[in-house]
Parts: C-alpha cells; sequence; structure tokens
C-alpha cells in the first residue's frame, strides 16, 4: 500500500468513525470537541490545525444545518429549516 493510499484510508476512517459516534451517540460532544481543541492548539503546523478543527466542526453539523451561511430562502425547498 502506498503512502498516499494510507493517509486516505486512515482519514477517512476518522470521518467515518466521527460520523457514527455523532449519529450513535458513542461519545460526548463536548468532550470530544475539547479533546480535538487540545490536538489543534498543539497543532505543529497550520494544515494540522485546521484538519483538528474541521473534524471538531463535523460535531456541530447535523443533516441540514446551515454550514455556508445562507439563508433559509436561499437554500432551497428540500432543507430542514
Amino acid at each position: 500500500m502506498s503512502i498516499p493510499a494510507m493517509i486516505v484510508f486512515h482519514f477517512d476512517s476518522a470521518l467515518e468513525l466521527t460520523q457514527d459516534g455523532i449519529e450513535h451517540e458513542l461519545f460526548d460532544i463536548e468532550e470530544m470537541e475539547s479533546l480535538l481543541e487540545g490536538c489543534a492548539q498543539q497543532s505543529e503546523y497550520a494544515g494540522h490545525e485546521y484538519m483538528w478543527r474541521a473534524l471538531k466542526r463535523m460535531l456541530r453539523q447535523h443533516d441540514g444545518e446551515n454550514v455556508v451561511g445562507f439563508t433559509p430562502e436561499l437554500r432551497g425547498p428540500d432543507v430542514k429549516h
């Protein structure tokens, strides 16, 4: 297995585990936020900090949540308000 393939595999695993944890309430959201924020603050590189915070943002995003800042009127009828 190549290093790029390993990176993609592990990152995809982190995303899936995070999403499963949210959907099935497998961990305390506030505790996980605190852990991820700690990882972000200890990051040596800006890219690492960004990725930790991206995982942290997933914890508060729900189906249909306004993640891009559009008003309900602009988001369309297929999105829960």
